[in-house]
């Protein structure tokens, strides 16, 4: 992955995509660049920092990155609605011509599946949690 060294400096290694929230896709025909398709996601990432005195987790080191998929085909996406959770990130190689099947299941909302070409982080950014999200817990 291009540019992976920006979430590992960001963590300290590469982050758990569990629980991760898609905030956006863009989805890119590549009609109007090089002809080729694009998958764009922002995904909010963060650290688990033990439970709290009432329970609750204490999320920390909240992360918006955005991870752009190039040279897509195969693409399945469902349920995209107002929390997308992923349980994971998954990627391995989809055939000998150096493709890679992304995989990306759900706990909640989107799911989905692609191959692509080229896999980049093109930011990752310090963020903070909207009023709307369940992981906006200011700590106690």
């Amino acid at each position: 992955m291009l540019n992976s060294e920006a979430l590992i400096a960001r963590f300290g290694r590469w982050p758990s995509f569990h629980d991760a929230e898609v905030l956006a896709v863009r989805l890119d025909s590549g009609q109007l660049t090089d002809g080729r398709s694009a998958i764009e996601l922002d995904i909010h990432l963060f650290e688990v920092d033990g439970a709290r005195p009432d329970g609750s987790m204490n999320y920390t080191h909240h992360t918006l990155a955005t991870l752009r998929f190039e040279d897509t085909a195969e693409v399945e996406i469902a349920d995209f609605g107002p929390q997308n959770v992923l349980d994971d990130l998954l990627t391995e190689a989809a055939d000998s011509t150096g493709r890679t099947r992304v995989t990306l299941p759900s706990n909640n909302g989107l799911s989905a599946g692609f191959t692509c070409q080229r896999l980049c982080v093109v930011a990752v950014e310090p963020f903070t949690p909207g009023p709307r999200s369940v992981y906006n817990r200011q700590p106690e």
